[in-house]
């Protein structure tokens, strides 16, 4: 297939390469959600102390199953992108953006575009939202924060630790075995695409 007839197409998963120009795109991305948030009108405080933006998840997973040379066959494929960015917390302060997930059109690319069946969606918000996605050039891209307790600008290998300290903590406060076995392998893939893709701080997607 041509990459303008992958671009055009839509499946509910893409199992085609994830490459260093889709993190360059999804960089980008994060970087004008991080605008977003650290507008005068939103939080400013927050412009300074971003750490990393990292790609999570299951394309995560599907990233390092390329650089791994895993035929389309065996690689996990791709539903939507989960883009997390991390900030150094203000200390005493709660995070503002702990609940916070924002959504962006990744465009037009040979990752092509997400479908989706309204009628399966569970409330009439979900349904209108995914009307909303199904309109996109391309897949979606979802955004989450979240804070940790380093200082700005403290160096990678520490940043790295707390997000490690960060998803055990996770892991641990859930009782289910499976759900603390998904969190450690997220904690594995989050440190290996951080570290095997690192480029700029501030965006080491």
């Amino acid at each position: 297939m041509s990459d303008a007839e992958l671009a055009g197409s839509q499946t509910w998963r893409t199992f085609g390469l994830l490459t260093r120009e889709h993190l360059d795109r999804l960089a980008d991305l994060a970087a004008r959600d991080h605008e977003a948030f650290t507008r005068p009108a939103g939080r400013p405080e927050y412009r300074p102390r971003r750490l990393l933006a990292v790609l999570a998840q299951g394309a995560a997973r599907h990233y390092l199953d390329c650089l791994a040379g895993h035929d389309p066959g065996s690689r996990t494929g791709v539903k939507d992108l989960d883009v997390w960015t991390f900030y150094a917390a203000i200390p005493g302060t709660a995070f503002p953006a702990a609940r916070r997930e924002t959504h962006a059109d990744f465009g037009l690319s040979s990752l092509g575009r997400q479908s989706y069946d309204l009628a399966d969606a569970r409330t009439a918000r979900e349904q209108a939202l995914w009307r909303r996605f199904a309109a996109y050039q391309g897949r979606r891209v979802d955004f989450l924060m979240r804070a940790l307790p380093v200082r700005p600008g403290a160096p990678y290998a520490e940043i790295i630790q707390a997000v490690q300290d960060w998803l055990r903590r996770g892991a641990a406060a859930r009782p289910d075995p499976m759900a603390r076995r998904r969190r450690a392998t997220r904690s594995r893939l989050l440190t290996s695409v951080m570290g095997r893709s690192a480029h700029r701080r501030g965006s080491r997607l």
